[in-house]
């Protein structure tokens, strides 16, 4: 009797059957570390514009520009702190985690302002940012409960945006004016705290103060719903309202 050789239709149907088993073990495993690294490069993101910006904060006040206005968009904002050696990381404002903003607006530079003092206006090269940026606030804000950064696409009504939001509708990310950055799942509903500390709240546009600034995060381009993502308020831009650069809330 000859020797065998190969392997039988059973064998191979029983290695088949294990590496199935097997793989719906893994698969599960490695999406869970991709999204956790997603999540962990936003929130270092984050973190580091919340460092800088409360460093300038203090030691400056608020953010204006040269003719003495306050900032309107982030383009603004993340020049005033690389010419003052605080974050010259572009990458920090349009997360690497962030395909839907870096489709139309990944830097072109490592860092924001050049050796020869180049403008981040040439680093740029669109108008979506991964981060919404709160100014203009007043020295009476409580800490904890002020927000001062939190992700694209967080609606007005407390919902994380699945078109517009960095992690769709899973979440994201809102720093405070004391440091912290903190993850919310889902949505934000009863979360936060009205800016007059009087009842906790799910919208945004209660947890700023009335007299505050928002620059604007923008929109990826596939947006199609009628509100702005975001928030509401007067812009100081033109054009239809996916093109606001900021929101004034009085």
């Amino acid at each position: 009797m000859g020797k065998k050789n190969g392997f039988t239709l059973v064998e191979l149907i029983v290695v088949v059957s294990i590496i199935g088993v097997l793989m719906a073990f893994v698969l599960p495993s490695i999406g869970g570390v991709m999204e956790r690294s997603r999540r962990t490069n936003a929130q270092n993101c984050i973190k580091q514009i919340a460092n800088a910006y409360l460093m300038y904060r203090e030691d400056k006040g608020d953010f204006y520009n040269g003719g003495g206005q306050l900032v309107g968009s982030i383009r603004e904002f993340s020049e005033i702190l690389a010419r003052e050696g605080l974050l010259n990381d572009p990458n920090c404002y349009v997360f690497s985690s962030d395909a839907g903003a870096r489709a139309s607006n990944k830097p072109t530079k490592d860092t924001l302002v050049q050796a020869d003092g180049q403008s981040p206006t040439y680093c740029f090269s669109g108008e979506t940012f991964s981060v919404n940026i709160v100014i203009n606030l007043s020295d009476s804000c409580p800490p904890n409960t002020t927000p001062i950064i939190y992700t694209r696409g967080l609606n007005s009504d407390g919902s994380w945006d699945e078109g517009q939001g960095v992690f769709g509708r899973k979440g994201g990310f809102i720093a405070f004016l004391d440091g912290q950055v903190k993850w919310f799942d889902n949505n934000v509903f009863g979360k936060l705290m009205r800016a007059d500390m009087t009842d906790v709240t799910s919208l945004i546009t209660e947890a700023i103060p009335s007299d505050a600034r928002v620059l604007s995060a923008g929109y990826v381009s596939n947006y199609s719903k009628g509100e702005s993502p975001g928030g509401s308020g007067s812009s100081g831009g033109s054009g239809s309202s996916y093109y606001y650069d900021y929101y004034d809330y009085y």
